[in-house]
């Protein structure tokens, strides 16, 4: 099961990291096409708000997540006793899984809404909206099993968290 749920996050991070490239191509074939032959890619900001930086965002969340790569601050957490640590973190990851797991509900409900309604934005084109937001409820409700699946591992006394080194400040 991690194994395929390795597998799995990182093949998102790959697509959400093809977004920032893809991105970068359309934002800047639109300048370019726009200063050498005044005629601008219609939609480029719309798409790139909509679509890529969605993709690039919410697609990697689940690794985030499991890999623990998010932020953290940990001022007591590595001076409390073994046992006290793994109730801490076993609440951390419940906690965490819970709240992904309702917003990943509450974003699918938008999903499905703007699927039936066909939801497009308007700029200086019309563009449709409604597939990205499909990639909430995704990202969202794999960082929930994650977090799930860090719990599991926590109780099975495989270590999942990692070790931050801290700098000095100068």
């Amino acid at each position: 099961m991690d194994a395929a749920f390795r597998k799995l996050t990182h093949a998102l991070m790959l697509i959400g990291g093809m977004g920032i490239v893809l991105m970068m191509a359309h934002v800047t074939l639109d300048v370019v096409l726009k200063n050498l032959f005044n005629a601008p890619i219609q939609g480029t900001i719309e798409i790139s708000s909509y679509y890529y930086m969605v993709a690039v965002v919410m697609l990697p969340m689940a690794m985030v997540e499991y890999e623990d790569e998010q932020i953290s601050v940990d001022l007591l957490f590595t001076r409390f006793p073994a046992p006290l640590r793994k109730i801490c973190l076993l609440a951390t990851f419940a906690i965490t899984a819970a709240v992904l797991s309702l917003v990943a509900w509450r974003t699918g409900l938008d999903a499905v809404r703007a699927f039936r309604v066909g939801e497009v934005v308007m700029g200086s084109r019309e563009v449709i909206v409604w597939p990205t937001r499909c990639l909430l409820p995704l990202g969202f409700g794999l960082a929930a099993v994650a977090a799930l699946l860090r719990a599991v591992m926590t109780l099975r006394g495989r270590e999942m968290i990692k070790s931050h080194a801290t700098e000095g400040a100068a």
